[in-house]
């Protein structure tokens, strides 16, 4: 399947939008007559608002990253693994054991990102097994984009191939080592991982801490710069990703 940088667009924009407030009167620009579900897990700060458009049959799940003021590249530890069996992986048990344990396969994920994750993940499951869509397009921003990958491979698991699901991330960190990137590259190919200048975020967890990112990586704006911090976190902002992006669906024209 080849890359549409229209598409590409218009989950940046929804993984823009999903940062307002996070209520009821939240719309998407795309489709402001749509209700979305929204899903708001307080104890692991994860939020999530799943659309269906069904002139499209098209769904998609938005993943909200963290606000800025809880400083997650900070706060998380990211030496936390944790081995998860179940959907995620290569082995054929359908649910999530009740606590991490050790994984035959060798896939390992941050333990951060999964708990995060696995906090909404019966209510996603629930809306897209109801869901009459057949694509589903799953999209986030920095930790959002995390999310969005864990969730993924997840749908990918226990509804292929009911339906088809795509991946677009901007800005997203690495989720685990070198085995789980090999599982989910298998699992999900229909997968784009945009990464804009020198945004910090999509380094992070080191390669030397065993994180390994997914395929496919498309960079923006590549160059070198003295603003090695401030320059890196401009370069992470979400509407430099849509700028970018702007410019590759006119050049599509």
């Amino acid at each position: 399947m080849e890359l549409d940088y229209k598409v590409a667009l218009r989950c940046a924009h929804l993984s823009n939008e999903v940062y307002r407030d996070f209520n009821e009167r939240l719309r998407f620009s795309m489709r402001p007559n749509l209700m979305p579900t929204l899903f708001d897990i307080e104890r692991t700060d994860t939020q999530v608002a799943l659309l269906e458009d069904p002139e499209t049959q098209c769904g998609y799940v938005i993943f909200r990253g963290s606000d800025a003021d809880r400083d997650w590249l900070t706060n998380l530890d990211f030496a936390r693994w944790s081995a998860v069996t179940g959907a995620v992986i290569d082995n054929k048990q359908l649910d999530y054991p009740a606590v991490y344990g050790t994984s035959q396969s060798g896939v390992k994920m941050h333990s951060g990102f999964t708990k995060a994750y696995l906090a909404a993940r019966s209510e996603i499951q629930s809306v897209v097994h109801q869901s009459e869509m057949t694509r589903w397009l799953v999209t986030g921003h920095s930790l959002g984009g995390a999310l969005a990958k864990l969730c993924a491979v997840d749908l990918q698991y226990n509804f292929s191939p009911d339906i088809s699901v795509e991946v677009y991330t901007f800005g997203a960190p690495r989720v685990g080592n070198k085995a789980f990137a090999e599982s989910y590259n298998r699992r999900v190919p229909n997968t784009w991982r945009f990464v804009n200048g020198n945004d910090v975020v999509s380094g992070l967890p080191r390669r030397w801490q065993r994180y390994r990112h997914v395929d496919e990586r498309i960079r923006f704006n590549v160059m070198f710069s003295w603003r090695i911090i401030s320059g890196s976190l401009q370069d992470h902002r979400i509407d430099r990703y849509i700028a970018a992006l702007e410019k590759r669906a006119d050049q599509e024209k």
